[in-house]
């Protein structure tokens, strides 16, 4: 069945940072995540796909307004291969926990793919590490999916030299809470077209042409206040496209229990707009290239104008996509000097 929203792939998580400098060294040197700062307040962090963080500042006000109980079931999830490298990790966690600011390595546990344990960073965010298999999830589910936005720029035979303290191999999952899980399914499915793999009544994973899969669990969290700082979000080709989408929402909030749909506007150099679900989840449909934020990764590290691209004479990212496919050019710095 044809998904009411035509979504290319899973874009990305939200975070909340209090200061953008010390989560980019949390990130980068313990974590050992792919980084780009794209402004003194944001930042952008992958590992193993195009599935990116996208890491926005609220400072210490900010944060403290925001009553997140429910913060736990909104993780990322990091991959080891062994439980012997997960129990190493939490070793190294308690180590450097002084160091990076950690507030709590969490004790490890025994989970269906084998053990894990649960960081709370300087931020208040949570990140599971855990053992499972290489390609994460994508055992659970009977088919291959497209990958190939997911995966543009990536390479299986690069040497590992990164220099962090933690080397997971893979993020794996972004966490996601609901109500009724059989709702909810329906309303993945239809609306924008998620392969869903029920693992028990109350958990359900969820991918969309990529690597990374969101992992659904039913909550009876009282307060869900507070989501759209750590939305989910998807692509589209288009301003026009995002029009689009934004209507098939209004028009099906009814059916489906939406809550709030914001306006259109522009954010991060792109437009799109967000909107609660009947979970009272966070989503957001944007205007950004085929792969997502990879564009910035290629252009050679932080970029230098924030959200813009680290080439001459160019000075929005739509000059370096086709507008016919919206792929990314691959033009690189200073080629245009």
């Amino acid at each position: 069945m044809k998904p009411l929203i035509d979504l290319p792939f899973l874009s990305h998580g939200h975070a909340t940072l209090r200061d953008v400098e010390e989560s980019v060294r949390f990130y980068r040197n313990f974590l050992g995540l792919d980084v780009v700062k794209t402004s003194p307040r944001t930042l952008v962090a992958r590992l193993g796909s195009n599935t990116a963080i996208v890491g926005v500042t609220l400072g210490e006000k900010g944060l403290a307004k925001a009553n997140r109980p429910w913060l736990k079931n909104a993780h990322f999830g990091f991959d080891f291969l062994t439980s012997d490298e997960v129990k190493e990790a939490r070793e190294l966690s308690l180590q450097y926990q002084e160091n990076f600011n950690i507030q709590n390595v969490g004790e490890i546990i025994e989970c269906d793919e084998g053990l894990s344990f649960m960081l709370l960073d300087q931020d208040g965010n949570y990140w599971e590490i855990l053992e499972n298999p290489e390609g994460g999830y994508s055992h659970y589910f009977e088919k291959d999916c497209d990958t190939s936005h997911a995966l543009a720029s990536f390479s299986g035979n690069l040497e590992d030299d990164r220099m962090s303290v933690l080397k997971p191999g893979l993020m794996s999952h972004m966490t996601c809470e609901v109500i009724d899980m059989d709702k909810s399914q329906v309303f993945y499915e239809e609306m924008f077209g998620l392969e869903c793999v029920r693992l028990n009544a109350s958990r359900m994973l969820g991918r969309l042409n990529s690597v990374a899969v969101i992992d659904f669990i039913e909550t009876d969290t009282e307060t869900r206040d507070h989501k759209m700082h750590n939305h989910i979000g998807f692509d589209v080709a288009g301003p026009e496209i995002v029009d689009a989408a934004r209507e098939i929402i209004v028009n099906n909030q009814s059916r489906f229990g939406f809550d709030v749909i914001h306006k259109t506007s522009g954010s991060h150099g792109t437009y799109g707009f967000t909107f609660s679900d009947l979970d009272n989840n966070a989503w957001q449909i944007e205007d950004y290239p085929r792969g997502g934020y990879y564009w910035m990764f290629e252009q050679g590290g932080d970029l230098e104008n924030k959200f813009q691209p680290n080439v001459g004479g160019i000075d929005d990212w739509h000059d370096l996509v086709d507008p016919e496919t919206y792929e990314y050019i691959g033009m690189t710095k200073n080629s245009n000097d």
